[in-house]
């Protein structure tokens, strides 16, 4: 079959996407003190223990956020980036392999799949946008967020949000593409094996589902709706039953991921032991963190708050989510996603301790973009364009400031 203008014309900008962000992320490693492997990147250890045959780290570069069990350090965090690292791994050895790097590749290769939802999501009428309107939104995830200043970091916590987002990404894409949930649901699978809680992505795909399917709007029939359920829900429950079987293998109980016994920082530990991994108690600090936190001002200089700033003075193009804001079913399935996966981000006892904007706002994220594509107008006018502009600018001081050695 002849490959078509439109075919080459999607390649060409796939390449050149994926050429662009990874310059602009491994780029700036070099402009930056960021070190090829950080002392808590922790999974590519992790990769090379399993090609020992082992769980546990037996020398690890640092025991901050690991967990002791019999004498032996865990990766408390869920396995997904170690299994994404374990070919690498093999192949240079760990002595010889960049963890920041490969985060570069997994941050570039999300953005094309952003990317390439927006133009499917295009293709089937879920969007108004023309072309330039879609690479505006491209430009605004992957250098206007804060996905930027975590791709970047390679430490253990932010590559695990970002290999949860790239398969959070691939499930929308591959929702709109197929019209089938079992795509969606098998690459949802994969973002569990990283983030557990990113399963309450789920009613997102099925929104997008409905929608490339309009035979199943305000369709509630049992006969039509139980076999794309169960293909939605195949591959998440396969992935769940592997991080209790992981657990099981590590901490001989298949509910016990290792938080509870974590080598936590002292400051978050008082809390912690206190009021438990989640509480009502952390509601406001989360709250400010996430949606109210402005900079610091400091000796006459406004420095980012370390404990967390809004995702809207990071990202003001955020702004724009308010032309969502609307009472039909689309709009409710995904913002009723995003309330999914903000409650336990509410009561979770971390902000995200020491970052630039607020980290946890990558769970969330796909879904807001989302929303983004479906309530733009056919062509992005001035002042959106501006503010996407602005919050490429903060993101790139965020990267600056996380970098700078006086930090």
């Amino acid at each position: 079959m002849p490959v078509t203008s439109t075919a080459r014309n999607n390649l060409l900008w796939t390449t050149c996407i994926f050429c662009g962000a990874f310059a602009l992320y491994w780029g700036w490693t070099y402009i930056l003190p960021y070190t090829p492997r950080p002392s808590v990147a922790y999974f590519d250890l992790l990769a090379d223990a399993w090609l020992e045959g082992r769980l546990d780290l037996p020398q690890p570069t640092s025991i901050h956020d690991l967990t002791q069990y019999e004498g032996r350090w865990y990766v408390p965090f869920p396995p997904l980036p170690a299994i994404l690292l374990l070919p690498y791994v093999a192949f240079k050895g760990v002595l010889d392999i960049n963890v920041v790097w490969f985060s570069c590749v997994i941050g570039a290769l999300t953005v094309v799949a952003m990317y390439q939802a927006f133009r499917e999501m295009q293709a089937k009428g879920l969007t108004r946008l023309n072309h330039a309107g879609v690479i505006w939104l491209t430009v605004l995830f992957g250098v206007g967020t804060v996905f930027w200043v975590m791709t970047v970091q390679g430490s253990v916590w932010n590559f695990a949000q970002v290999s949860a987002v790239l398969f959070v990404a691939i499930a929308v894409w591959l929702t709109v593409r197929t019209e089938s949930l079992w795509w969606g649901g098998l690459a949802l699978a994969f973002a569990v094996l990283a983030r557990p809680l990113i399963v309450l992505t789920a009613p997102l795909l099925i929104a997008l589902y409905i929608e490339v399917r309009p035979a199943l709007k305000g369709n509630y029939a049992i006969k039509d709706w139980w076999r794309p359920l169960l293909q939605l829900v195949a591959a998440p429950t396969v992935a769940v039953f592997l991080l209790l079987l992981h657990n099981e293998l590590r901490f001989a109980s298949p509910l016990d991921f290792g938080y509870l016994t974590q080598n936590i920082a002292g400051d978050l530990k008082s809390d912690f032991d206190t009021y438990g991994q989640f509480s009502m108690y952390f509601l406001q600090r989360n709250l400010k963190a996430m949606l109210w936190g402005v900079p610091l001002l400091q000796n006459g200089r406004l420095l980012p708050d370390p404990q967390g700033m809004s995702i809207f003075v990071t990202t003001p193009a955020l702004i724009y989510l308010a032309h969502s804001l609307k009472v039909e079913q689309l709009a409710g399935l995904i913002w009723g996603t995003i309330g999914l996966l903000i409650v336990p981000l509410l009561l979770y006892y971390n902000t995200g301790w020491y970052q630039f904007g607020y980290r946890f706002s990558l769970d969330f994220i796909v879904p807001m973009f989302v929303l983004l594509a479906v309530y733009a107008p056919l062509k992005l006018p001035w002042h959106y364009k501006t503010l996407i502009s602005v919050s490429v600018l903060v993101n790139a001081a965020g990267v600056l400031w996380i970098g700078l050695p006086t930090q």
